[in-house]
């Protein structure tokens, strides 16, 4: 992550000036790459007029070679190791910036949509237990 000093995106102050806090959150997240915490936390900064520096994650085209090719090998430690020495980050931001890059790999292979719950069987499970305790109940107690 690269801290910027750089005020907040302009449609990210539009959404503020109309009092949408989660657009706004929505589009600084969209813009820099955060997290939804970091994002949340960057406007909370700003609507209680505080200036936050604003930390953009390392977009994967951005990563070079020889990081890229660490991970391929599965090689995490290595591949933030070189992405500080290329990148000049401390240690904390080249973490996440490598975590960032195998969080957006994983989500691009994920068979759900960002956000999607996974569904639960139960309900098809209470309907059958339902209805063999209503047929258990007819077979005992059915008129003869």
């Amino acid at each position: 992550m690269t801290p910027r000093a750089e005020p907040l995106p302009a449609d990210v102050l539009a959404a503020l000036q109309r009092g949408s806090a989660i657009e706004a959150i929505k589009l600084l997240r969209a813009a820099t790459g955060l997290g939804l915490k970091e994002a949340k936390d960057v406007i909370d900064q700003h609507l209680q007029g505080r200036r936050a520096p604003i930390a953009t994650v390392a977009a994967p085209a951005t990563l070079p070679g020889a990081v890229a090719a660490a991970l391929q090998r599965g090689d995490r430690i290595e591949a933030i190791r070189l992405l500080r020495e290329a990148a000049g980050l401390g240690l904390k931001e080249a973490k996440e910036a490598v975590e960032s890059f195998q969080d957006a790999a994983r989500g691009a292979a994920s068979e759900r949509a960002p956000g999607e719950v996974p569904r639960s069987r139960a309900g098809l499970w209470l309907a059958i237990a339902l209805g063999a305790a209503a047929l258990l109940g007819y077979s005992f107690f059915r008129p003869d």
